[in-house]
């Protein structure tokens, strides 16, 4: 993926709201870049639906997603500027109402035609109720 990073909700383990899982833990990154000196910044993608999951490798082994989803979700990373987050119509319509939203418009994307996109900011609302990333538990499967 070269300087991209690739993330899933919902895959391994349900999860009752993926979409805004996600929209939070692009803002999460976001912050954190800005506090590293090296004046790091992200784009991101975010789209909902299938995907094929799996183990590719003879000696290195890797485990990959493949699909339409994350075609769109790479190409919506790839056409925002730098600190935005992208949603397709369908993650905005799992969110809508709950978070700052500008409609961006209409937009090819390569081997998938015109889409609708929208560009997310911050969701709304007090987050204190909500488990930081240090109170998780790793999970063995």
């Amino acid at each position: 993926i070269g300087d991209a990073f690739m993330a899933t909700a919902n895959l391994l383990q349900p999860h009752g709201d993926p979409v805004m899982a996600a929209i939070r833990c692009c803002y999460d990154m976001a912050d954190a870049a800005h506090r590293d000196p090296n004046g790091w910044r992200i784009r991101a993608g975010i789209h909902i639906g299938p995907v094929v999951a799996g183990v590719v490798g003879r000696t290195k082994f890797n485990f990959d997603l493949w699909g339409d989803t994350v075609n769109v979700a790479a190409r919506l990373s790839a056409i925002g500027e730098e600190d935005a987050v992208h949603l397709s119509a369908d993650a905005f319509e799992r969110v809508r109402g709950r978070c700052t939203v500008r409609t961006v418009g209409r937009i090819l994307l390569k081997g998938k035609g015109e889409i609708e996109v929208y560009q997310c900011g911050e969701p709304l609302g007090d987050r204190s109720a909500e488990p930081s990333l240090a109170a998780l538990e790793p999970t063995a499967e």
